[in-house]
């Protein structure tokens, strides 16, 4: 759902890169990031980890930029004061 929501530990950033490797060239993935790929090392740990996750994930992909404003924010019921 949000890669990045949370900073992942060790154990976590070795999960993402098994089933980003596992899925390599072999099925599709779509993942939503607010952060920036550039900014990726602030919620994986080690650096080699990320860089090979990025590179498997970047090489075929077609990339979605969105901008505006949030569906959730528009779409939110007013709460009445208390």
């Amino acid at each position: 759902d949000e890669i990045g929501f949370a900073p992942l530990d060790d154990t976590g950033t070795q999960l993402l890169f098994r089933l980003v490797a596992g899925a390599y060239e072999r099925r599709s993935l779509a993942i939503a990031s607010h952060w920036p790929f550039e900014q990726w090392g602030r919620f994986l740990p080690e650096h080699t980890t990320a860089a090979s996750i990025l590179d498997r994930l970047l090489h075929h992909a077609t990339i979605v930029i969105t901008d505006g404003d949030s569906y959730r924010m528009t779409h939110r019921t007013e709460v009445p004061p208390t």
